[in-house]
Order: C-alpha cells, then structure tokens, then sequence
C-alpha cells in the first residue's frame, strides 16, 4: 500500500526564489515562454522548505495570467494550489521520499474563453533521513513545539506510529498511525510544554506482532515572543477519567485583540499553536487544519504551520457557473470537513435580491443571504453543490430578523448596493451522515435540516427539519416557567450539531450547543446556553433529550459541542464560545456528565469559535 504523501504550499516568497538554477524548466507556446524555478537545488531532506516561482515571458501587454501548482508522486497526482493569480509555491514535504514531479499550468484569463498552455513540470528528489532498518531520528522544525520525527521502512500489512513523553513521567501521548511501507515513515509530533526535554520512539504494530524503537531525545523551544498574551483559568479542575481527553483545542479567532488558534493541556498550559491569526474551523484526522485565511481563501495547513492545499472563491465561481449554479460571494467560514472518500466539504456564502420576499418591493428591495454546500474532490474540483435558494422558503424570516451590515463581524460579503442584508440562514457546521446524507445547522432559523445528498447522487430536497414548530416530537420537554412552550425546550441559534459514532446511548446520538438566543429573549434575558444531547429516532421523528445541561453563562454567539466516552461513563464537552464580561469576550471549555452536572471547566480570556476535547492532536472526537 502506497502512503499518502502530505505536500505544503504557501504564498508566502523569498528573495532567493530570484535565482534561476539549473532545475528551471522552460515551455515555449509561440511568443510566451513559461518557467518553473525553485529556490533550492534537487535533491534535499524530508521537512526542506522549498520556494518555486512561476514566470511568464514575453506575455501580451495589459494580459492577466493566473497559476495551478500540482506534485506527483509514484503516478498520484495532488492539485496543491488551484488556479490563482499568485505565481508562487513554498513546498515543504515532510512524510514520504521520492521523486516527485513538480507542475504548474498557466491560464491566459484576460477574456473567455481563458487559453491553457501545456504544462511545465520539473523533477525533484526528495531524501530520507532514515534508510536503515530499526532507525530513526528526530529533528527540529520553524515551529519550536513541532518536532519531525522519522521512522524506519517497516512490514507491508503493519502500521507505525510515535510515541512520546516528556522526560520523567509515565504518561505518554501517540501519534496519528501511518500505513508501513518500503520507504521511511515520518511524522510531526506535537502536543508538548514549551522548553521541555521529551522522549520519543517508534512503534510498528501488526497481527500478533509488536516492536517498537529507541527512545531519542527533544528539547521543545520557548514559546514564540510574538504569541499574543491569552490566559487560560482552571475553573472546575479535571478528575481522573479526563486523562483519556488530555488536549484541550481553542479556535480563537481573529478579534480586535489578536489570539492564535491554541492546544493546551487541561490545566491550560499551552502545548502547540498556529503560529499566526487564523479563523479555523476543526483538526482533521492525522494533525491537518481546515482554515480560512481570509474570506476568500481556503486552505489547509500541517501541525508546523505550512500550507497543504489552497484554493479560493474566483476558481469555485468558475465551476459553479460551468455546472449551472450561482455564484457565492465569499466562504461561509463556519465548516470544512475531510469526508471518508477523500472529499471535502465546505460551504458558501451567496445572496439574492428581492422585491417580493421578506418586506423587499419594487420600490425598496432587500438582499437576503443564503447559503450553499459545497463538494471538493482531493483535487480540490467541485463535484457537488447545494443552493439553499432553490431549496427553502424564502417567505420564512429569520426567527429573531437577524440582519448583517458591511463589516459586522461574523457576517460574510453581499450586495454592494446595500448596506444592510438579511441574514436569512447563518449555517455553522455541516456533517455527513451514516446514511451518505447532509445535516446542517441554520442558526438564523433555530433548525437543523437534513439534505439529501446520498453520497453525491441527491438531488438536495430537505428530508427534515428539526428545532422549534419543526418535524420532530420533544418526548420528553423540560419544566419551564417562561417563554413560547414550541421553543423553549428547543435549541435555539445553535452551534455545531452533529450525530456522534459512538453510540452506546443508543441509535442516533446527538450533541448541540443552544445558545438560546431566542429562549433568552423570550425570557427576559435570564437565561443561560445549554449544552444538549439528544436520542434521535429519525423514522419515528421524535427526540429524546439524555442531556440537558445549564452551563452557567450565556453565549450570544459561537460554540462546539464534543462527546466524551470512556472507560468510567460518558461525558460531554462543550465551547460556551462568546461570553461578555464588561468589554471583554471570553470563552469556556465545560465538560458536563450525562445529568448535566459540570465536572471540568477551563476558561480564556478570548472568544473561541469552537473548542474541543481531543485525547491528541491527531484524533478529532467529533465525526
């Protein structure tokens, strides 16, 4: 079996990148001469960060060009960097050695049809620090508490991983596994205390086999002097069974006060971040971070901060008007996800200006967004798209006539006729089902829909609606002494619903965070979210609720929601994600037992979009 090979592009460029070596590669089309450089010679070492810069000569005067960066490895081909106008790569392989076959084609975009010239590829090799069997060895990289550690060629049917632990102590962290293969096995380990000596070696797992290798030595780095002061406070310390979810995810976001996206340890020592202001959404199996640098970009990076795969709004728009849909105006930043197959999913912002829909008239139209699912393949093509406006009814409001204006936080571009749009649906978090369906979570309209996708051959009718005056039944609804009885035992502007694989609560376990924004309202303002888990009987259309919980504040925006199973019961985790305490925004991260009694909370003082629990970095516990 054949490791996938994990790439990083960047935008980011060097002066150095300038010189033109003796792997330039150069295509002739008539006058237009294209050249692909990179920065430093073929061959160099695993975890190498390589520069590579397209140029076209001779090009039409006043002519826009735009750039697709792909690698190849052994016949598998990875669109890296979908067409943009940024001619530049920063390529730094760090997981399997190799010849790779570095690509970039060019698009003449000053008018349709767009030309494409052939492409222009250069060969470069890329070496192992590990050839001998048995071996390993473990470098430092530019993230000061990202180690690469490498492994040796091992038993094709085993697998490998990394094992390590800070010096002295027992307790030990993993991690992701990677298929054995003939070439060396290399990972980034991460999830460690700042300048701190840690141990770490191989092991190779199989049938009725074990082996593992000698312990190496890593000091860790400081924490970067530009990290932005963020504090985290033990509230409710942690009781024994939370060592199986030692690793606490905060996806702080870009505010006015600048934060970083940070791991800490249960006590809210810090142990990785990205190194940077970054809006992001979830980690990925195997450490990759979905992310959207901007609302126009989406990416992804690895655990040291390097770019894997990047594309943007301009190269979707081109597809999605190729298959007959509207365009989107920007990402809706809430959701990405690696689905089973390799797909990605994501979704859209668009907008639509009426004159008969939502107080719109002739006289004095309004614009409302909407939003779309989006389907990427691994190369980053659309393969599925879903348009809320063809879907919904557009004569239901928003259930608390939720608006955005231009540049109020949290809302995406619209119509530059209008300075204020209704903001119709504001969906946070998708996630595809057992079934090969799609279940969203639309926070202007207090539902979770159910789409029909059917593992890309849906044709996006809605199955179902579930929230307040919805398809489900509430079996049994809670005491309530406020408030329209149709909402109240509901969530309402929720965050992050999602089935969860583990199911020994029964068929069709849910998790949700209510920010009760409605229930609030209706209530004078004296009430707290709530973080739920919910029994989901689908064919019967009803709801159980198994949790309840009260988590002690209100969070009028933001929040995540987590289970937690282990050996001494379940647990559920939620991110109370915007709490107000006089001009400051904070967050929680609350663990509450399935009575809904709070047993662990660690507070910060930012906002987080979401927080998550996770037993490492590598092992995401919502599905």
């Amino acid at each position: 079996m054949v490791r996938v090979f994990r790439l990083a592009v960047a935008s980011v460029f060097f002066v150095s990148m300038l010189t033109v070596g003796s792997l330039a590669a150069t295509n002739v089309h008539g006058s237009v001469t294209i050249t692909l450089t990179p920065s430093v010679q073929s061959p160099q070492f695993l975890g190498t960060s390589i520069g590579w810069i397209a140029f076209v000569h001779n090009g039409l005067q006043a002519h826009a060009y735009d750039y697709q960066f792909a690698l190849t490895r052994n016949g598998q081909t990875q669109i890296v960097k979908d067409f943009s106008l940024n001619n530049t790569l920063t390529w730094v392989p760090y997981a399997v050695e190799g010849t790779y076959q570095v690509t970039v084609t060019v698009r003449d975009i000053t008018q349709l049809p767009y030309i494409s010239y052939a492409p222009v590829s250069v060969q470069y090799v890329i070496l192992p620090w590990v050839t001998a069997p048995g071996g390993s060895a473990v470098h430092s990289t530019s993230h000061p508490l990202v180690a690469l550690f490498s492994g040796p060629p091992c038993q094709s049917g085993h697998s490998l991983l990394v094992r390590f632990h800070k010096t002295g102590s027992s307790v030990s962290s993993t991690t992701n596994s990677v298929a054995c293969s003939q070439s060396s096995a290399n990972f980034y380990v991460a999830g460690m205390l700042p300048s701190t000596q840690y141990l770490m070696h191989w092991e190779e797992s199989g049938p009725n086999f074990f082996f593992a290798g000698s312990d190496l030595p890593f000091l860790t780095g400081p924490v970067s002097s530009e990290y932005p002061p963020t504090h985290f406070q033990v509230n409710v310390p942690p009781t024994q069974h939370d060592a199986d979810y030692p690793v606490v995810l905060h996806a702080l976001p870009p505010t006015s006060i600048a934060h970083w996206p940070t791991a800490t340890d249960l006590s809210g020592n810090i142990i990785w971040y990205y190194p940077g202001e970054l809006w992001t959404t979830r980690m990925e199996a195997g450490g990759g971070l979905f992310s959207f640098p901007d609302d126009l970009t989406f990416s992804e990076y690895d655990l040291v901060g390097n770019e894997i795969l990047e594309t943007n709004v301009r190269r979707i728009n081109e597809q999605l008007v190729a298959k007959g849909y509207r365009i989107i105006d920007d990402f809706n930043f809430h959701e990405t996800r690696r689905l089973p197959n390799g797909n990605i999913l994501l979704l859209g912002s668009t907008d639509l200006v009426s004159t008969q829909y939502q107080g719109g008239t002739q006289q004095n139209p309004v614009d409302i967004i909407g939003d779309m699912i989006l389907v990427l393949d691994h190369n980053l093509q659309l393969v599925w798209a879903w348009d809320a406006f063809l879907h919904e009814d557009l004569n239901r409001l928003a259930t608390m006539n939720d608006t955005c204006k231009v540049g109020q936080g949290g809302c995406p571009r619209f119509n530059s006729r209008f300075t204020q749009a209704n903001d119709w649906l504001h969906t946070n978090s998708a996630q595809l089902t057992s079934d090969g369906n799609i279940i969203i979570s639309q926070r202007s309209q207090d539902f979770v829909l159910k789409v029909n996708y059917q593992n890309g051959h849906g044709d996006g009718k809605i199955i179902w609606r579930m929230g307040p005056y919805g398809d489900f039944t509430l079996l049994n609804p809670p005491n309530m002494s406020c408030g329209d009885p149709k909402v109240f035992p509901w969530f309402t502007h929720q965050h992050d619903a999602a089935f969860q694989a583990f199911n020994k609560l029964g068929q069709g376990a849910m998790t949700v965070f209510d920010d009760g924004n409605l229930r609030y309202v209706q209530c004078n303002n004296n009430q707290n979210s709530r973080g739920m888990v919910l029994l989901v009987s689908e064919p019967n259309r009803t709801v159980y609720l198994t949790t309840l919980a009260d988590l002690g504040a209100f969070s009028g925006a933001l929040g995540s929601a987590d289970l937690l199973p282990s050996a001494s019961g379940i647990y559920a985790s939620f991110g109370n994600g915007a709490l107000t305490n006089g001009q400051n925004q904070e967050s929680q991260s609350t663990e509450v037992d399935l009575n809904g009694k709070i047993v662990y909370q660690l507070q910060s003082d930012s906002s987080a979009y979401r927080i998550y629990r996770m037993p490492n970095l590598y092992s995401p516990t919502t599905p």
